[in-house]
């Protein structure tokens, strides 16, 4: 979110408040940067629970690209 002042405008009461309250919660963000409990981290999320980690998707697209890599190949050399 921002706002476009200009040099000669007096800034208002809005913009005065928004800027207080960025700078309130930028000092919140600072105390809590030593605290590691508040910390919400992906594997703790409850979107991940229930799944695992896949490899066989990873080799499914190696697989994929490779082939393609030779129908290219195949394509353009053959020609």
């Amino acid at each position: 979110m921002g706002i476009l002042v200009e040099k000669d405008e007096d800034r208002s009461k809005l913009q005065q408040r928004i800027e207080a309250d960025l700078r309130e919660r930028a000092s919140r963000t600072s105390q809590n940067d030593g605290d590691d409990d508040d910390v919400d981290l992906e594997e703790d999320s409850a979107l991940v629970e229930g799944t695992h980690k896949s490899r066989g998707t990873i080799i499914f697209w190696i697989t994929l690209s490779v082939l393609a890599l030779i129908a290219l190949g195949i394509i353009f050399f053959l020609k």
